[in-house]
């Protein structure tokens, strides 16, 4: 497998990627802008071909690890940083993002993007929240990868295609709600982020 990845970002556009199977987008991994890096960059690219990596910190909070690994639902998940220093904790987090990754995988591989925002002028130091829905060729399952930056609220609500929808994962907190094909996502607070994965009740 060839990777083409260059620092300060390169070329994303057909006749480049076309030459390799992964991208490498950008040095943003350890910053708060990373999904935002990442969710934008579904307009250029297959989310199977975008390496989406997650730096993790011995330091790290539960919350900011779950902030990064929320992040990679949005490409190809890839781990660094301090692995061998984390503690049981911080590791039962990141198993439980890697189950439930392995179940996204098809929605991942094959599927349409849509994404939901308010945030701020900046990307940099980002405010408000942002919401990636990404549905399955067949419309039998979904994905959605939802970040809260600063000032975010404490709920947004995403409108999902017309069907019977069922919640079948949540990470890290159950805390998401049904009702009809409207989804409510609720936050932890600020830079805090939620993945949650839904199949079609009913054909």
């Amino acid at each position: 497998m060839i990777e083409s990845c260059s620092s300060g970002e390169h070329r994303l556009e057909p006749s480049f990627l076309a030459r390799s199977a992964m991208s490498n987008f950008s040095d943003s991994h350890e910053t708060v802008e990373n999904p935002i890096t990442s969710a934008n960059h579904h307009r250029l690219l297959l989310p199977q071909q975008s390496q989406v990596w997650a730096v993790l910190r011995e330091r790290d909070s539960l919350q900011r690890l779950t902030y990064s690994l929320c992040s990679t639902f949005l490409g190809c998940m890839c781990l660094s940083g301090d692995i061998n220093r984390l503690n049981d904790e911080q590791w039962e987090i990141i198993l439980r993002a890697q189950n439930i990754y392995r179940l996204a995988g098809p929605v991942i591989k094959n599927g349409t993007s849509r994404r939901f925002d308010t945030i701020g002028p900046s990307w940099r130091h980002p405010t408000g929240w942002q919401a990636v829905l990404r549905v399955s060729d067949d419309r039998l399952s979904a994905l959605v990868v939802a970040h809260a930056f600063k000032e975010a609220p404490e709920k947004v609500t995403l409108d999902l295609p017309e069907g019977a929808w069922a919640l079948t994962h949540q990470f890290p907190h159950e805390t998401a709600c049904l009702d009809g094909n409207r989804l409510t996502v609720s936050f932890a607070g600020e830079f805090s982020a939620q993945t949650l994965l839904l199949h079609l009740a009913e054909n």
